[in-house]
Formats: structure tokens, sequence, C-alpha cells
């Protein structure tokens, strides 16, 4: 008898233990934890979150390792570019159109194309809209990989 009706058993078992992680809004508690550098997030984030075992939550917490800020660097020839100086050792131009120009040499170990706001790469930034950049008619669509809509980020201030 068993054998013939395990499946639904295990079914029913299975949703038993997910019910008892629901989450039915009654609760009016709103938890949060402050990582390093006093960057706050919810628990939900891809940071953090809770884990649901046998019906008992327990909450989840990674450790950042990267965080950028806003910063500035300086290029060979004295040209000053806005930047995201990130602790794992990447530089990235905040505003890629500013790599556009015809001969502009960018400070070095910068990239022109930040990561997207909130990804492993850059957690404690937030988009801020995009920038749309033509393509150059004198170049070859395949050598312009300017051309388009990138997204721009913004981070804290270096401490």
């Amino acid at each position: 008898m068993f054998y013939k009706h395990w499946k639904k058993i295990a079914l029913a078992l299975a949703g038993l233990f997910w019910a008892s992680c629901g989450d039915d809004g009654s609760s009016d508690e709103v938890s949060m934890f402050a990582p390093e550098y006093g960057v706050q997030v919810m628990p939900s984030d891809s940071i953090g979150g809770a884990v649901c075992l046998y019906g008992v939550e327990a909450p989840v917490y990674v450790e950042v390792n990267n965080l950028c800020y806003n910063d500035t660097a300086v290029n060979e020839s004295g040209k000053v570019f806005k930047i995201i100086d990130c602790t794992d050792g990447n530089k990235y131009l905040r505003d890629p159109s500013a790599a556009g120009a015809e001969g502009v040499e960018l400070p070095e170990g910068v990239q022109v194309f930040a990561p997207k706001a909130g990804s492993d790469k850059a957690p404690n930034c937030t988009e801020n809209g995009d920038v749309c950049i033509e393509r150059n008619p004198y170049i070859s669509e395949e050598l312009d990989s300017l051309a388009g809509c990138h997204p721009i980020i913004d981070c804290p201030e270096k401490p």
C-alpha cells in the first residue's frame, strides 16, 4: 500500500514543511543588518537572506568582500576622469561616454564599462539612468563598442 502512494505522501510532507516557512504577512517586524562600511541591506537581497529548514527560519549572512566608491583618476596627459574604484582592484568609468572622443587615453587600469549595480562586482552601488552613445560613422560597427545605451551606476563617496 505504501509503495503505491509514496509520491503523494512525499509531496504532502514537502508541502507541510514548505508551508511552515511561509510569510503570511502577519509579522510587522522588518529585519535589517548592516555589513561593514555602513551599507544597509535588506535580508532578501542577494548578499543576505533567510533559510527555512524544517519550519525554522535562520538568517544567512554573506560577507561582502567587494565594495565600490566614486573617485577620480588622472591619465598621463593630466585629464581628470570620474571613476568607480572597487576594493577588488577594478576601476571603471562612471560615464562610458567620457571614453568616446577620438584619441582619449584612459587612466591606467580603468575599464570603460562598469558592472551592473547591485551585482557581486558592485554590491553597494545603485543605477543612475542610462547614457546613450551614437555610433561613430567613421569607424566600422564591429570596432565601435561604445555605440548604444549603457547604464550609469552611482556608488558612495570614498571614505
